[in-house]
């Protein structure tokens, strides 16, 4: 499969998987990156975890909760949410209008 990250902060990351013998399937996989500790005010160390208890292997979403991420992502990204691979944003659109989950009429 190829695949390249869609977005990144600094909890999770995430990307769309395409299947190489058909490129119409797609799904979104997940992640969780390592937590990065920080020092508080008095210099001691602070350790952060996440709710999975620290840095996770790739996952990948069900077709349709990945269909309903993607469609949140491509909505944060128009309002200009920062960390997006804005070539991948492109693929996500696409795939977006051809799950019918948005329709080419609607202005982007």
């Amino acid at each position: 499969m190829k695949d390249k990250i869609l977005y990144k902060d600094s909890v999770i990351e995430v990307k769309i998987l395409i299947e190489k013998s058909n490129k119409s399937l797609k799904s979104i996989a997940l992640k969780y990156v390592k937590p990065i500790n920080y020092n508080d005010k008095n210099g001691n160390e602070v350790i952060v975890t996440n709710a999975m208890g620290g840095e996770t292997d790739w996952f990948i979403l069900p077709h349709t909760f990945g269909i309903a991420i993607g469609r949140i992502l491509f909505e944060q990204y128009n309002v200009g949410l920062s960390g997006f691979n804005k070539t991948e944003i492109k693929i996500l659109k696409e795939w977006l209008i051809e799950m019918e989950v948005l329709t080419d009429a609607m202005c982007y």
